[in-house]
């Protein structure tokens, strides 16, 4: 906790005095503080590449490298143009997907390999790149997002030791927004990642009496390559109170918002208490726990503070902060994204809820039976 404290500190202390990038604390990435530096003082040049693949989450892998982008005078901060299939996408060349705003396209460095992404999106449907496809990179702005991005991004600790409880660990909580019934709707990480923190939120899920559980994650193949064979969750998945919708992490897609759907039944025809979990608890789950508050009528200031708890958890955004007023935004966007043109208040969010539920194809008993669960 002390570590990721002191993290916090000094990305703060930057963005006040806005000093030189080599200041910045250290990242998952090849491009580290004195390549940035070095970089930031050479004139980039064009780079050409190709894409190598797409993950589930339409997430396009480039075959450029950190250390491509190092030498041809590209770094973090910068906002490029990204040219495919004769389609010009202006982002940021950025580390993580929270580090840009719900729906917008991100160039992602990780360790030394390369993605083109949107947060909360699927890029591959959205621009139709392909394996194969070539890509450009051309500079847009140099530095152009450097401050938002040191506002913004954020970075955990994998070790048990750096956290207040096994509780955060696992970023595991009983939802307590306006009328749900305490101990009756949980949300955490992964119990069957196979990761440090998956046998913490095994625990603490198994302790608090969870009866079904909406694994957003996972498939079958997924799921059976990382569950521990010994653990409660297996023998709850054994015993088919698991159901395993394998998302993406487009909210806003048709696909989507069907699988999602498919969770809400076995929510209704299932017994409280219930786990939703994705594999950080954070994004997925974020977006399932945000509709069931809607839906039952929490105001939107609640189900932000709901939301945002994952953030305290794993990386302690503060609230009032700049990182954190950031953030905190997503709830309100989800909720304009399916609202269907209905205003975002606290007044309609039960109906937007309502609305995205049966259009998806939950049934007004169903959500009946979801609402007399919880409250």
């Amino acid at each position: 906790m002390k570590n990721r404290l002191k993290n916090s500190c000094i990305i703060v202390m930057m963005v006040c005095s806005l000093i030189f990038i080599s200041c910045q604390s250290t990242t998952t990435t090849n491009m580290d503080t004195q390549n940035m530096s070095m970089a930031t003082e050479m004139q980039a040049t064009p780079l050409e590449g190709s894409f190598v693949e797409a993950d589930k989450y339409g997430n396009m892998m480039t075959s450029l490298t950190a250390d491509d982008l190092t030498t041809a005078g590209f770094t973090l901060g910068d906002i490029i143009t990204v040219t495919v299939n004769g389609n010009n996408y202006d982002c940021p060349i950025v580390t993580t997907y929270s580090d840009v705003n719900v729906g917008e396209y991100l160039f992602r460095v990780k360790d030394n390999a390369t993605y083109f992404s949107i947060n909360y999106g699927n890029c591959q449907k959205k621009t139709g790149a392909e394996a194969a496809m070539p890509l450009s990179l051309t500079m847009k702005e140099k530095g152009g997002y450097l401050v938002e991005y040191q506002i913004r991004h954020l970075e955990k600790s994998e070790l048990r030791s750096d956290y207040a409880s096994d509780v955060i660990f696992a970023n595991f909580r009983d939802v307590e927004t306006k009328n749900i019934k305490p101990h009756t709707l949980y949300r955490s990480c992964n119990p069957a990642l196979g990761d440090a923190r998956a046998p913490y939120a095994d625990t603490l899920a198994m302790e608090a009496g969870v009866k079904t559980i909406i694994n957003l994650a996972d498939s079958k193949e997924s799921l059976e390559k990382t569950i521990d064979p010994t653990s409660w969750y297996n023998g709850m998945y054994q015993a088919g109170r698991v159901i395993l919708l394998d998302l993406d992490v487009d909210y806003s897609g048709a696909d989507f918002g069907k699988s999602l759907a498919q969770g809400f039944k076995f929510m209704a025809a299932g017994e409280a208490p219930v786990l939703i979990h994705c594999n950080e608890g954070k994004d997925r789950a974020g977006f399932t726990s945000v509709i069931l508050e809607a839906l039952m009528g929490a105001p939107l200031s609640e189900i932000t503070d709901d939301y945002m708890m994952s953030y305290v958890n794993y990386y302690d955004v503060t609230k009032g902060t700049a990182q954190y007023t950031s953030i905190a935004k997503t709830p309100y966007t989800m909720l304009m994204t399916i609202a269907q043109g209905m205003d975002v208040t606290d007044e309609n969010l039960s109906t937007i809820a309502y609305n995205y539920m049966i259009r998806n194809g939950v049934s007004d008993s169903e959500i009946a039976a979801i609402k007399a669960k919880l409250q």
